[in-house]
């Protein structure tokens, strides 16, 4: 079973959107069952999974703003600073481990990941569904 599995309230009823949202979600899964079996040969593994993590996020994020763009999305500007801000967390994250190789970062990545993907699926994205959908997405 999934950490966090999938959810009917997750769901936007976007499906482009509802599928990226999950294939992030199994991401997150998969560095939590890593993370949970601790093992010195899974280093390789997790650093993985964060690139993957990241190079998914830059493409969720870009297609969202796509949207925005095509659609004058009047709140892009805030919506886009929250992804910008999620950047910037990932950023020291990464400078973090670079510097100091300090591998308890990994477990500090996963707690925000868990909340903050959660948190955005919730609560910022739903905020956008109205105007996408009334511009044709579905």
């Amino acid at each position: 079973m999934s950490f966090i599995p999938w959810k009917e309230e997750y769901e936007l009823g976007i499906t482009e959107i509802d599928e990226q949202h999950q294939k992030m979600l199994a991401i997150i899964n998969k560095l939590h069952d890593i993370l949970g079996r601790r093992a010195l040969g899974d280093q390789l593994h997790i650093d993985t999974i964060i690139k993957e993590m990241a190079d998914y996020a830059i493409y969720h994020f870009q297609t969202e703003e796509k949207y925005f763009d095509i659609f004058g999305y009047e709140q892009a500007k805030e919506h886009i600073a929250i992804h910008n801000q999620y950047w910037n967390k990932v950023a020291e994250w990464q400078e973090r481990y670079n510097i100091n190789k300090d591998k308890a970062v990994f477990y500090e990545i996963f707690e925000y990941l868990q909340n903050w993907w959660i948190w955005h699926i919730c609560h910022t994205d739903r905020d956008y569904v109205p105007f996408f959908k009334a511009n044709g997405l579905k």
